[in-house]
């Protein structure tokens, strides 16, 4: 029994050592150049399954494939041969964690002949526009880059190049998640440029990103690194809300947008009255066959709800009463045809005008009424504001003035249906505001 053992022994030693020696015969001639040869007694060797049975067969293997991978003259063949490579030796680090056998000089070569293959094919997929596998083969370049950086094979702390690929190929194959990871990395190490290839493209997307997302800390990191790095750029300077109202011409966008950016901060009165000021261009367009929208009555409500509180944030800040005002007047200008056809149908019928009629006029005097004196509300705000100011500027005095016009118009409405005392005061109202108008001409 000790004689089979002493045997068996002695025959596992001597094909062991027969395939080590093997193996040095192959990188002899790996080493050398002598690539078909060491095919040659691949294809032979590795046909037994002993030649894996260490992990040394799966770098051996990985080392020649490589090999074939950048040889020019088998450029036909470049695909498989990488795959085998890749293959090869993604089991070699299953088997040996700690690819010790990379310090070995034919070894390290291997993940050094795989990192430019992928490179090399990346680039030629970008040529041909073939951007999908050219960014398979970018984020392969900057798995190996890692590797020989990590094996000290490369002697950088990032390889900027791969990286800066990556993620613009990324970007253009709609990965955004997977280009942000690849920028961050750029941007983070506070990398500039690339063989004098400005960068500043990669600092501009990520706080186009993060405007988007409404991630402010992260909007605010990003732009101060862009405006560092970029001082002569004026993209670092645009704000949360640039991007808001100037991300996209589409209506209903811009409205999301600023919803988002109000909803992360309610108190901010910038994005409040840009809201109000985007729907307003809409509901009271001056556009030659401007139609309202569909959903003009939501839209108002946002509107009047975003100038409310852009009023009580900032009290002493006129646009928001202006505004108001504006929208209120023109409002209430749309339903006096309504009621003048009202009045006019009752007028033509006289003593045969009906209940429903004299009903009928009296509601809509009340819904033009109504909208009128929210649009007064709203201007004498607005010039009571004015009336601080001590030193009134062209443009300033022409809004004043308009104001005072148009209440002067307005108490001269409500003198018609006023008696005593009310119509007295509507009277002096009228007058004080029509002398102010003459007053700012």
């Amino acid at each position: 029994m000790k004689k089979v053992i002493l045997l068996a022994g002695v025959a596992v030693f001597s094909t062991a050592a027969a395939f080590a020696q093997r193996y040095d015969d192959i990188k002899t001639a790996l080493t050398i150049g002598q690539i078909a040869k060491a095919k040659e007694m691949y294809d032979k060797n590795s046909a037994n399954e002993k030649f894996f049975n260490k992990p040394e067969g799966y770098l051996l293997k990985a080392a020649l494939y490589s090999n074939l991978a950048v040889d020019s003259s088998r450029a036909a063949e470049a695909d498989k041969n990488r795959a085998e490579a890749d293959a090869a030796l993604a089991k070699y680090k299953e088997l040996d964690a700690g690819m010790k056998l990379l310090e070995d000089p034919l070894y390290r070569n291997t993940p050094f002949n795989l990192y430019a293959a992928y490179f090399n094919a990346g680039i030629a997929d970008i040529n041909s526009k073939n951007y999908e596998g050219a960014y398979e083969k970018f984020k392969q370049t900057v798995d190996y880059s890692e590797l020989l950086i990590a094996k000290k094979i490369m002697d950088k702390q990032m390889d900027t190049a791969a990286v800066y690929y990556a993620g613009l190929l990324a970007e253009n194959t709609k990965r955004p998640e997977e280009a942000l990871k690849y920028y961050t990395r750029l941007s983070d190490a506070k990398i500039k440029e690339y063989n004098d290839a400005s960068y500043e493209s990669i600092y501009q997307g990520l706080v186009r990103h993060y405007a988007t997302k409404n991630d402010n800390a992260n909007f605010e990191k990003y732009r101060a690194l862009g405006k560092e790095l970029y001082p002569q750029s004026d993209f670092f300077t645009y704000s949360m809300l640039d991007f808001a109202v100037g991300s996209s011409s589409d209506f209903n966008e811009r409205i999301a947008s600023l919803e988002k950016l109000i909803a992360s901060n309610p108190d901010d009165y910038k994005s409040n009255i840009a809201l109000a000021e985007i729907i307003y261009d809409t509901l009271d367009s001056r556009k030659e066959g401007a139609v309202l929208p569909a959903n003009a009555e939501e839209l108002e409500a946002k509107m009047l709800a975003a100038l409310n509180k852009a009023s009580s944030l900032k009290p002493d800040e006129m646009q928001p009463y202006l505004l108001s005002g504006d929208h209120y007047l023109l409002k209430s200008e749309k339903l006096r045809d309504a009621m003048v056809t009202a009045e006019t149908n009752v007028a033509k019928k006289g003593a045969k005008a009906t209940a429903d009629d004299k009903a009928k006029f009296a509601e809509a005097k009340k819904l033009y009424s109504s909208n009128y004196d929210l649009a007064r509300v709203n201007y004498e705000k607005a010039a009571e504001l004015f009336a601080k100011i001590p030193n009134l500027n062209a443009n300033q005095k022409r809004s004043y003035r308009a104001i005072a016009g148009n209440l002067a118009e307005y108490y001269s409405f409500r003198i018609e249906d006023a008696k005593g005392a009310d119509r007295d005061k509507f009277v002096a109202l009228e007058k004080k505001w029509d002398e102010l108008f003459s007053k700012l001409k």
